[in-house]
């Protein structure tokens, strides 16, 4: 899980930190189309990590059960060749011995499976989100085109997503771009222009 962590981590970081200052001419200007894709896709890829992320805490509660259970049963076994049990006794161990293998092979089947969904999110963020996302990474971009990308002019925003969590000045962003009434008005006399 910890590579999975990576991926969308420094991701997220790297969106998160790209939002432009008053500079000097810089290169162009994120677009609101790039940069909503982007933000669509990383909240598509947090969406499939948390997934994962349960499942693999589901799986490693799975693995302890079974282990405080193999313990139990090796103890159990011990007490069982010490005395002289009777085949009663020893027909239910074995049949517990059987219902834990059950649940181990199931155990392995579904790591196996959280293997492969792990390996297909790598995947995905490698072959898609990274590619999509390089064309923002590095390019500024304005807090004006980052309140729309972000979709705080609609009822849906991504507003969860490390990139438009992080707008500075929020308020008096959101105030300045209500004031100039439309998006080109807004890129002109809003910050970092104005």
């Amino acid at each position: 899980m910890s590579i999975l962590k990576r991926h969308v981590g420094g991701m997220l970081i790297l969106l998160a930190n790209h939002t432009a200052h008053a500079q000097s001419p810089t290169p162009p200007l994120v677009e609101e189309n790039e940069l909503r894709s982007c933000l669509l896709l990383e909240q598509e890829g947090l969406k499939r990590f948390n997934i994962l992320e349960q499942r693999a805490s589901e799986l490693r509660g799975s693995e302890k059960l079974l282990s405080d259970r193999r313990i139990a049963l090796q103890n159990r076994k011990a007490k069982l060749d010490a005395g002289k049990p009777d085949n009663n006794v020893v027909s239910n161990f074995n049949e517990t011995v059987n219902t834990f293998n059950q649940q181990a092979d199931q155990l392995n089947a579904d790591k196996a499976e959280f293997e492969k969904e792990s390996t297909t999110y790598d995947n995905w963020v490698n072959n898609t989100l990274k590619p999509a996302c390089s064309k923002v990474v590095n390019k500024p971009v304005s807090p004006v085109t980052s309140f729309y990308a972000c979709g705080f002019d609609s009822t849906q925003p991504l507003a969860g997503l490390p990139h438009c969590k992080t707008l500075p000045n929020f308020d008096a962003l959101k105030a300045c771009i209500q004031k100039a009434g439309s998006k080109a008005k807004a890129q002109e006399s809003c910050p970092p222009n104005s």
